[in-house]
């Protein structure tokens, strides 16, 4: 039995030709009789949709192929990610907590406990991944000890200012 993974959880989708209630397969329905080659399973739509809290039973064609449509972008983009080296997208993920510890440090008083608590998480996927990072790994650690000097330097600043 295969899964599908919705922001709701992760969805069992039985393999076609598994038996459903009233004997008939899931295969059998009215999603399944409009698939078309290359399009997603009538099970896999299915299932889709239970996660989003729709009945499929209940939509008309022009919704069930929206439907369709976008699930099968789901599948094409997650294809794309699958087939992008873990360490682009990693650098990528970093640098948004980059982004990220900035927002705290501009706000006004800066967060600097939020900040701090990004600036770990940053260190310790770099510490723990270093090399495997690949041709980040400097940028990435340049970026890391920006954002540890601008925390101290705004830290500094709000202390000199309080006192």
């Amino acid at each position: 039995m295969s899964s599908l993974w919705t922001p709701d959880g992760e969805h069992q989708v039985p393999p076609k030709g598994d038996e459903g209630p009233g004997g008939r397969a899931p295969a059998d329905t009215a999603a399944s009789e409009t698939d078309q080659p290359g399009d997603p399973s009538g099970d896999t739509l299915r299932a889709a949709a239970a996660a989003m809290g729709l009945d499929i039973d209940q939509m008309g064609p022009e919704e069930l192929e929206q439907l369709r449509t976008e699930l099968a972008e789901m599948m094409r983009v997650r294809r794309e990610v699958a087939a992008t080296p873990a360490s682009e997208m990693l650098t990528n993920h970093m640098m948004r907590l980059f982004d990220l510890t900035t927002i705290y440090l501009e706000g006004d008083p800066p967060a600097f406990g939020e900040a701090a608590t990004v600036i770990e998480a940053f260190r310790a996927v770099l510490d723990a991944l270093g090399d495997r990072l690949g041709d980040s790994e400097p940028t990435l650690r340049e970026a890391l000890g920006q954002l540890q000097m601008l925390f101290v330097q705004l830290k500094n600043a709000q202390d000199s200012a309080a006192g």
